[in-house]
Order: structure tokens, then C-alpha cells, then sequence
């Protein structure tokens, strides 16, 4: 019978190639989780940015455009210039409202997106979200304003 699960885990080091295992790169030091990609700058189980990583960006990458919003910043995502930094990423859209959502970033790293009362919907990964309610944001989600126009999330 071949050792398997946890069972192999307990062989000694020499017998796993001489190599130890880094247990620590493999877990969430807050939470820990073990992280499916070591790689990533945040838990996917408590969403908290991983050490290391230097100050996290969270960055949203529109057909037309990639918003970038840094930690203790927030954006809001529209039509409407005056209330709009960004509404020219959103001005070939008439279904996007003028103030439509609002994405941010908190002092943790967190990311987070608000639909602000938009006729047509705010959706992460399909799902629509209540209005002027805050919902978590993750490396790789897709945020979608209205019928079509999707962006890729991306923390960094």
C-alpha cells in the first residue's frame, strides 16, 4: 500500500528527497488557511493581504480602460464626470448608470465594491448584488456593471 494523504506527510525529510517542506508558505499566517496559490497577495479564506507583498493595489481591468485604486482609496465607477474620475471608461455605455458603484480598497487591503442604487446592477462573478451593500472583492473575481461591461479583479 502506497502512503497517501497525511500518512506521507509524516515521512521523514530524507525520505521526501532530502528536501523539508515549508509548511508556513503554504498557510495563511492570519487565518491559517491553506492558500490554494502561494503566490497570492491576499487569503482566500479571511481576504487579508499576505506579508510581503509590499502595499496591495486593487486593480479592475475594463475593455476600456484599468482603474487602479490603492489602499485607503475609493472610486467611483459611473457616467457622470462630476462625480466620476474614471467616466470616460464608462461613457460608451448608456446602461451604466452616472453613479453606478463604488469600488475601495481598505487600510487591511481589503478590496470592496458598493452598488450605489444602479438601474441595471452591479454582479460579481454573475451574482447581482443588493443595493448599497458592501461585498468582498478577490484576485481573479469579475466585476460587471449592468449587461456587458465586465472587468477583471486583480490584487497586487
Amino acid at each position: 500500500m502506497h502512503p497517501h494523504g497525511r500518512e506521507q506527510t509524516l515521512l521523514p525529510p530524507e525520505a521526501q528527497g532530502g528536501r523539508r517542506p515549508d509548511s508556513t508558505a503554504m498557510m495563511c499566517p492570519y487565518c491559517e488557511a491553506v492558500l490554494a496559490n502561494p503566490a497570492a497577495a491576499q487569503c482566500d479564506s479571511c481576504l487579508r493581504p499576505l506579508p510581503g507583498k509590499g502595499a496591495p493595489t486593487l486593480r479592475v481591468q475594463f475593455p476600456t480602460g484599468e482603474l487602479k485604486v490603492a489602499a485607503g482609496q475609493s472610486l467611483v465607477l459611473g457616467r457622470d464626470a462630476g462625480q466620476s474620475p474614471v467616466a470616460s471608461t464608462f461613457t460608451p455605455y448608456d446602461n451604466v448608470s452616472r453613479r453606478h458603484s463604488t469600488v475601495w480598497l481598505d487600510q487591511q487591503g481589503t478590496a470592496w465594491v458598493r452598488d450605489e442604487g444602479s438601474t441595471n446592477g452591479t454582479f460579481v462573478n454573475g451574482e447581482r448584488l443588493p443595493p448599497r451593500v458592501d461585498a468582498p472583492l478577490r484576485d481573479g473575481d469579475q466585476l460587471r456593471l449592468a449587461a456587458d461591461v465586465a472587468g477583471n479583479v486583480m490584487l497586487n
